[in-house]
């Protein structure tokens, strides 16, 4: 054992010795046991977000020293566990999973079931920025065009206006203003476990209304026409036997059936988000435009996720300039 580990461990042996009013009751609780309680508590988490936590918890912590007691456990126990999972899983998965554990550690602490975390001075493997695919807007016209009539609208939702899966399949119709020409995004349908859960957007942010490009405005109003003008409160997009969408049942049915027969392997849903920044970036929008129509929650999200993509955005404001005072030159040579 190195020295550094020795003297990690000494500081929290010293940091248990010191007397709390719940020492001696919560010593022998498991992780096990602590993360139970914890994820029955967690009610601010997402549906979605609270079965994958509980999912990572159960396969990497649980299943690594689920039996042991939280007082028991160290830092170096962790970087054990994240070395295991280092030879498997791309960094960015690992701090994902890396959080579970620190988020559910610190609620013992503040519940005084342990003095500190052992979630501490664990080194974590750098994250590579990972290559974002794109497509043009011929890429996206082609698949828009080999998806079956019925789901064509949603290509668009998500390659020009950057909706998520869960923003599209939860989209009612009454969200959808022909007059302003607006759609709201207030609400998300996904499955949890096996069921349609539906939820409030991601975020504060995600919550959003935002202009339609009138193409796009036309497919959803003829949609809407075919369909037989169902209610407001009806889903716009629904199953073909009736009922929410399912997006393991849509990708394997529509979306990879479709990405095939178009030509473009490999392209996820998701990816059509990215695309509608692509698409952004080409018209010349400013970052903060992009973070409101994204629905992210604040513009480090979006430089973090497009950072590579952002140069272009930078380099089309600089010609755009040289155009507009290449203009004004001309015009004042022609007055001389």
């Amino acid at each position: 054992m190195d020295t550094r580990d020795e003297r990690l461990i000494a500081a929290q042996d010293a940091a248990r010795s010191r007397p709390t009013r719940t020492r001696d009751r919560f010593a022998a609780d498991a992780l096990s046991e602590w993360s139970k309680a914890y994820f029955t508590a967690a009610v601010h988490k997402r549906a979605t977000t609270l079965a994958r936590d509980k999912t990572v918890n159960e396969k990497h912590f649980v299943a690594a020293f689920g039996s042991r007691t939280l007082s028991s456990l160290r830092p170096l126990d962790v970087r054990r566990v994240v070395e295991t999972m280092s030879q498997t899983l791309a960094p960015a998965t690992i701090r994902t999973n890396y959080g579970v554990l620190r988020a559910i550690m610190n609620a013992a602490v503040q519940s005084e079931l342990i003095a500190v975390s052992p979630c501490r001075a664990v080194k974590l493997p750098a994250a590579k920025r990972r290559e974002i695919r794109f497509l043009n807007a011929e890429d996206l016209r082609a698949l828009a065009d080999t998806t079956p009539a019925e789901y064509r609208p949603m290509i668009y939702l998500a390659g020009v206006l950057g909706l998520r899966w869960s923003e599209v399949a939860g989209l009612r119709v009454g969200r959808v203003n022909f007059l302003r020409k607006t759609v709201e995004i207030a609400e998300t349908c996904s499955e949890v476990n096996g069921r349609i859960a539906f939820a409030d957007t991601k975020t504060r942010a995600s919550r959003r209304t935002l202009s339609v490009p009138s193409f796009v405005l036309t497919m959803l109003s003829e949609h809407v026409v075919t369909r037989g003008r169902p209610g407001a409160d009806e889903l716009l997009f629904v199953a073909p036997e009736g009922g929410p969408l399912r997006r393991s049942t849509f990708r394997t049915r529509v979306f990879d059936p479709a990405v095939k027969r178009a030509g473009l392997d490999g392209m996820t849903f998701h990816g059509l988000r990215h695309t509608s920044v692509g698409l952004m970036i080409e018209a010349g929008a400013h970052i903060e435009a992009m973070k409101q129509r994204l629905g992210h929650s604040s513009i480090r999200v979006t430089s973090d996720v497009y950072g590579s993509l952002l140069p272009a955005v930078d380099e089309s404001v600089t010609a755009a300039l040289e155009a507009r005072f290449a203009a004004v030159t001309q015009s004042a040579s022609a007055l001389a």
